[in-house]
């Protein structure tokens, strides 16, 4: 049984912001340390020699566990990382359109800003409400707002400011039938969704594996399909580019992106211990449990709030959800009540004209802890 001693959080605090950072177990950090002090014992060796099969046996790993290459895998930071390298590397003009949603997340929004000033390109947003619609409504409005011009479709899987699921195979199938290109958000998708790379068929797709597959902070991949690699440029060019590149993997995708000089690739380097935590604890069957919480919380709070629930009907395979609440207090009022007062970890936000929870139900956090939060939410509204 998984409890949250076997992970490195305060126990004085209710956890139920799992969403934002991940929670990484005590096994895998050990291993995480144990990986920085074999670096620290022999730097030259370790680099050298044992540093890149390393890396590609995590690559292997993670890309059976995700039905992918390995070799169409590079390992990455962050979802705002991959974000910046594929507009970086796509050849976006001032006649080119690149299609967002209004439920992407920040960082990555401002990183399609940003290179927008440099490029020119135009954004288009598409607007769905809560809840949104069903598959082929949501194929409907893409169908409406798509031109000639269109080159590019940047969509999350499941969303973090709502904690939505968006249909992206029907996305990704979309695109790929009117030539454009499909890029899959998947930062909360790895360890909560049961994710398939061939399954999904997208251009380009990244993850977190931080956030729900248990890795420390900082380890995350970029997949991208064969046919489009040969476009990825690396954000910063170091030893892995060029003739006479140092460390080579056999791959030029991999090379440019992977080893640009000395780093600390310790995180990258637990992604199999993250994997085993996983299925060795039966994380699969534990999520379904989740979702019951998660639905249960849902249930509850809108008899408290007042508020409709914000799905149709909340999928099966989520472990975070939003509810919205009354406009009583300032978001970033509420969250301070919410941890000063009740020891309650967890992110109010705002979207659009809503002020919403978001809450997320990890495998340690138990049905005492929800019941707990529902009664400081009812002393509150």
């Amino acid at each position: 049984m998984v409890t949250k001693d076997d992970f490195l959080l305060n126990k004085d605090i209710f956890f139920f912001n799992n969403g934002s950072y991940g929670a990484c177990p005590k096994v895998v950090f050990d291993k995480y340390q144990e990986w920085q002090r074999i670096t620290e014992f022999q730097p030259v060796k370790f680099f050298q020699k044992d540093l890149i099969p390393a890396l590609q046996y995590s690559r292997k790993l993670i890309g059976e566990f995700i039905n992918a290459d390995y070799d169409d895998l590079i390992l990455i930071r962050n979802a705002t990382f991959a974000t910046n390298i594929i507009i970086h590397s796509l050849d976006l003009t001032p006649d080119d359109e690149v299609i967002l949603t209004n439920h992407e997340y920040g960082a990555c929004r401002n990183a399609w800003e940003f290179w927008q000033q440099e490029k020119g390109f135009t954004i288009r947003d598409i607007e769905f409400d809560l809840p949104i619609p069903s598959p082929e409504s949501i194929i409907n409005e893409f169908e409406k707002i798509v031109t000639k011009n269109t080159k590019v479709i940047f969509f999350s899987q499941i969303s973090s400011l709502t904690a939505q699921l968006f249909p992206a195979k029907q996305i990704c199938g979309f695109a790929r039938e009117h030539g454009i290109i499909s890029i899959v958000d998947g930062a909360h998708s790895v360890g909560q969704f049961p994710l398939n790379i061939q399954e999904l068929d997208p251009d380009f797709l990244f993850s977190n594996i931080h956030k729900w597959l248990y890795a420390p902070k900082g380890t995350a991949f970029l997949y991208t399909r064969k046919n489009l690699q040969y476009k990825v440029k690396p954000l910063i060019t170091g030893w892995g580019w060029g003739s006479k590149r140092e460390l080579p993997s056999g791959s030029d995708y991999v090379d440019t992106n992977q080893f640009y000089g000395t780093n600390d690739f310790s995180s990258f380097l637990t992604i199999p211990d993250a994997i085993a935590f996983y299925r060795d604890n039966n994380v699969l069957e534990l999520k379904r449990e989740c979702n019951a919480l998660l639905q249960y919380f849902i249930e509850e709070s809108t008899k408290i709030t007042g508020k409709q629930s914000l799905y149709s009907k909340l999928p099966d395979c989520l472990m975070m959800a939003v509810i919205e609440i009354p406009d009583k207090y300032e978001t970033l009022e509420l969250k301070v009540i919410l941890l000063n007062q009740y020891k309650i970890e967890i992110p109010v936000l705002e979207w659009g004209n809503r002020k919403l929870i978001r809450i997320s139900i990890q495998i340690f956090n138990k049905k005492s802890e929800v019941d707990y939060f529902l009664s400081m939410l009812k002393q509150l509204f």
